[in-house]
């Protein structure tokens, strides 16, 4: 009887340990689900990248004078109203960084200060076939469809201005499925160095 206790005790355990762990960037990126993509490209043609089908797009005016320019993209709602969005923007260092490295330390100490997430995770990742650097929050408040965040930090072709992408995704049951889409669509962002 013992025995059967202590077995049915550490089930219980791994279980639930199990299911309180976080995704990581790699999980996502590795986690395989098909979408069909529309490649769509910055009107100036500085950028372009692919989309699910079914999502609306649009330009952004930020009145930010350090945001240059920038899109969303924006999936239809589910079946609760949470919708997932892809962000990309191009910036002037707002610390007045000149490279990768130190705007991205930049970021980590306004995510020290300002930030009201959970860190999941930070680093340096490959896996937009740039170097880049990621963030990656979540909401502090576990509450269903609150957003999980992955963004990352690329140099453009121009000192000191860099590309901002991020991943947003509704935490619901769908999270998994819909962040994998959104790190899929990220690869395959790419700079046209227009200028």
């Amino acid at each position: 009887m013992k025995k059967t206790f202590l077995i049915a005790l550490t089930l219980l355990i791994l279980t639930a340990s199990c299911s309180n762990r976080q995704n990581t960037l790699d999980n996502y990126a590795n986690y395989s689900v098909k979408v069909t993509k529309q490649k769509i490209e910055y009107p100036n043609g500085d950028f372009s990248i692919s989309i699910p089908i079914n999502w609306e797009w649009t330009v952004e005016d930020y009145e930010n004078k350090n945001i240059l320019f920038g899109i969303d993209a924006v999936s239809n709602p589910d079946k609760d109203g949470f919708v997932d969005i892809l962000s990309i923007q191009k910036i002037k260092s707002f610390g007045d960084r000149k490279d990768l490295e130190s705007e991205f330390d930049y970021y980590l100490e306004l995510l020290e200060t300002n930030w009201d997430a959970k860190v999941i995770e930070t680093g340096k990742t490959n896996l937009l076939n740039e170097e880049a650097y990621f963030l990656h929050t979540k909401s502090n408040t576990e509450t269903y469809g609150e957003i999980e965040t992955v963004s990352f930090v690329l140099e453009s072709e121009t000192k000191g201005v860099f590309f901002n992408l991020t991943a947003s995704a509704s935490q619901t049951d769908e999270l998994k499925k819909n962040m994998a889409i959104l790190i899929q669509c990220l690869r395959t962002f790419k700079m046209n160095n227009s200028g």
